[in-house]
Formats: C-alpha cells, sequence, structure tokens
C-alpha cells in the first residue's frame, strides 16, 4: 500500500452560484478523485477557511478539521491497532496499564521517558498480561489533525488500514444511483 499522501482539492460549485468555491484537504488518491464521481465526506480532512496566499502554509488558524474524518481514523486505531506490529511490541513491553497511541509527528524523542503534549496523542488502549484488551480504546478528543509541527502521522500499518477502509467507501454518486436518486 501506498504512503498516505495528503494533498488539496479545490471545488467549485457552477450549479450554485451563490457558494462559493471551497478548498478541502484529502487523503485520497487522485485516480479517485479524477473519476468525478463526488469526494465521500470521510475522504476529507477538513477545509481550508480562506483562500491561501502564494506560497502560504496550511496552519491551525486557517484549517478545521471534519468530524467524519476524525471520528472514522479513530475508528480505526480502535479497530485495528491492536493487530499493528507496533503496538502489539508496545503492550508486551508495557505489560499492564494504559498504552497511548502517538502521533508520529510529535517532536518528543523516543524512549522511555518523554514528554508528549496531549494534542499529539490519538487516544488510549488497556492493557493486561501484554495484551491490548479488546473494546478498551479511548479517542483522545484533544488530539489535533494539525499542528504547527504539521498534518497527523498514524505510522504505516495504521495508514495502510486507514486507506483500505477509505477505498472501501463507496463514491457519493454511486451510493446516489444504488438507492435510485438522481446525480
Amino acid at each position: 500500500m501506498a504512503k498516505l499522501q495528503i494533498g488539496i482539492v479545490h471545488l467549485d460549485f457552477p450549479d450554485n452560484p451563490e457558494e462559493a468555491s471551497k478548498d478541502y484537504v484529502t487523503c485520497l488518491g487522485t485516480d479517485r478523485l479524477f473519476r468525478y464521481a463526488g469526494i465521500p465526506s470521510e475522504g476529507i480532512i477538513g477545509q481550508i477557511l480562506r483562500p491561501l496566499g502564494p506560497g502560504e502554509r496550511i496552519t491551525p488558524g486557517n484549517f478545521a478539521a471534519n468530524k467524519v474524518f476524525v471520528d472514522l481514523m479513530q475508528g480505526v486505531i480502535a479497530s485495528r491497532g491492536p493487530q499493528t506490529k507496533d503496538l502489539i511490541a508496545d503492550a508486551q513491553r508495557l505489560g499492564r496499564g494504559t498504552l497511548y497511541v502517538i502521533d508520529r509527528r510529535t517532536r518528543a524523542p523516543e524512549g522511555p521517558v518523554r514528554k508528549i503534549l496531549e494534542q499529539d496523542i490519538f487516544g488510549e488502549f488497556e492493557v493486561k498480561k501484554g495484551r491490548i484488551v479488546p473494546g478498551s480504546y479511548q479517542p483522545n478528543h484533544k488530539h489535533y489533525i494539525l499542528t504547527e509541527d504539521g498534518f497527523f502521522q498514524l505510522g504505516q500499518d495504521l495508514e495502510e488500514f486507514l486507506l483500505e477502509v477509505l477505498a472501501a467507501i463507496p463514491d457519493p454518486d454511486e451510493e446516489a444511483e444504488s438507492h435510485g436518486l438522481p446525480n
């Protein structure tokens, strides 16, 4: 599987001239975006709140996260996190207690004792006897999708799981057709 690619998609609404164009941040691949079959809301990481100037970066001040995407991502961590090599190994080392799922973008160095900002913790699992307790995941509602250090980074296994889940979501136009709705 490919690494999670984060990019911007610009949408105009010619059928509704009163609606301003919008810029969205997505992790959907260009092959899916160029099908012109709509963008599932789960594939939109968030919205850029105002037009960016030349060379201007996306920052927490001009970005709003999409709750639908955040909930999907947290669901992937909850359901697939216990299957990842890194979290299995961390749970075995911990033995018992709370296992935090750390955003890989954190500036905190690796090691047994490190200060991690709350905004860089996706959530936590309970660990007993060196194993992650099924159904124990608690998302951290103070995690930020975007900080001054950049967009979230799940790690290879969780990114692959997220991409699999996103790929299985039908395009909005495809879904409308299956329900007998006009495009």
